[in-house]
């Protein structure tokens, strides 16, 4: 690859070292911060506070208020007044604070307000770090997934840190009453963060307000692939933020009848690792089946995984089945995400015309997969309500109507999306961003 500059064609090379190595620490804390807290959420609020269901779900939905005003809150700042790295500091600092008052709370009313505040503020800073990293790096193209993978890894790393380090060998209440700490540590890394992020390279405001060109946008949705895809990634994040609330309380469960202790985030971390192989072959697979195809073993796989949560309590199988097939159920979240989430957004950058690419990402990310996570908190605090008898560590749940509840919606992606959403991209979609 070359660029012109200055009317000399120069050879295009890779960045230094020391910015890959900068960029890489700042993906791992960036995603550290996250993986430290949210694998155990749910279930500390629901064990450790005694929230009820609806309660679960409306902390769940606390954290997902973020994604829908980062765009026109923080992006604001960012594009026209202040450095991103300055954004970032501010934003993980004051957010580190919150955390560690979050992790001091014990009523619903301030756990939720906290954990709203704190979703505007840690939500943007996960874009900004990607933004920040495209300004700087010479080849993004070869270099940026090397960068994210270390934040993958850091989302990964907290569960070890804390379960076979803070919480081992606890168990029970002690346990319940422990696992505030994953909270302190992400508060106490996030304010590390900040602190980095002052040390980052300077990356100017662009200084001028970014076009949304809504009309040409809503046009597109007269476009049947558009239309399904929106339609259907809405139901896919209810049923992904759905298996968020209730995943850890499940595994508790599962747990607690084994006498295992804290394994939850360890467990859950499979998810993650299963998503780095499919991330690494994301682009092959695409090629050899195409956009539909990919995204239907992305849905399939959402659905395979409420069934086989659902079977373990529905089958009354023994601890070391029903862990075996809880924890292949979530070794799927690799396939979940990366075959549908991921697929969706490059499938709307490969259709959006180049001038409108921006806002199309936007409706797709913001008002498509946020409003769904944020809907779907509500949703699975219903069911789970409906499907729950007492509360905190007493609660009594039927695990295979809550994940049948899941199962059913999932069908309802796969046929729709099944049924119709293109094979092959139309000409015309060929052609949108020509």
């Amino acid at each position: 690859m070359t660029k012109a500059q200055d009317g000399v064609v120069l050879a295009e090379t890779g960045s230094t070292g020391s910015l890959l190595g900068r960029l890489s620490v700042m993906m791992f804390l960036q995603y550290f911060v996250q993986g430290a807290y949210l694998p155990i959420a749910s279930v500390y609020v629901e064990r450790s506070l005694g929230f009820t269901p609806m309660q679960v779900g409306l902390f769940i939905s606390a954290l997902a208020v973020g994604p829908i005003l980062a765009p026109f809150v923080v992006g604001q700042l960012v594009d026209r007044w202040f450095a991103t790295e300055r954004v970032m500091a501010v934003c993980h600092i004051v957010g580190g604070i919150l955390m560690l008052m979050l992790a001091r709370q014990t009523q619903a009313g301030p756990v939720i307000l906290l954990g709203t505040i704190y979703s505007i503020l840690y939500v943007p800073t996960m874009m900004l770090s990607n933004s920040l990293a495209f300004q700087h790096l010479r080849n993004s193209d070869m270099e940026f997934p090397w960068i994210r993978l270390f934040g993958t890894l850091g989302y990964i790393v907290p569960a070890y840190v804390i379960e076979f380090w803070w919480l081992r060998g606890l168990d029970g209440a002690a346990l319940d009453r422990a696992r505030a700490i994953a909270f302190v540590l992400s508060g106490v890394v996030g304010i590390g963060m900040g602190l980095y992020c002052l040390s980052l390279p300077h990356t100017p405001p662009v200084g001028k307000k970014r076009g949304y060109a809504p009309g040409i946008v809503l046009a597109l949705l007269k476009r049947r692939d558009f239309l399904v895809l929106v339609v259907v990634s809405f139901l896919i994040a209810i049923v992904h933020q759905f298996v968020i609330a209730w995943y850890s309380p499940f595994m508790r469960e599962i747990l607690d009848r084994g006498g295992w202790g804290a394994w939850e985030q360890t467990i859950s971390s499979v998810g993650q690792v299963c998503e780095i192989g499919v991330l690494a072959i994301l682009g092959l697979l695409i090629k050899r089946l195409g956009f539909k195809c990919t995204m239907l073993l992305g849905a399939t796989a959402y659905l395979l995984r409420c069934v086989l949560f659902s079977l373990v309590f529905l089958c009354d199988l023994p601890f070391a089945a029903g862990l075996m097939l809880a924890a292949t159920g979530q070794a799927l979240h690799g396939v979940c995400f990366g075959c549908f989430m991921a697929v969706g957004y490059m499938y709307v950058d490969k259709v959006a015309p180049p001038d409108v690419r921006g806002s199309m990402q936007t409706v797709y990310g913001v008002l498509v997969l946020s409003l769904g996570f944020f809907v779907g908190g509500f949703v699975s605090g219903a069911i789970g309500d409906h499907f729950t008898s007492g509360v905190g560590a007493e609660a009594v749940h039927n695990w295979s109507g809550i994940w049948l509840s899941c199962t059913a919606l999932s069908v309802v992606c796969l046929v729709l999306f099944a049924a119709f959403f293109p094979r092959e991209m139309s000409g015309e979609s060929e052609t949108a961003g020509s």
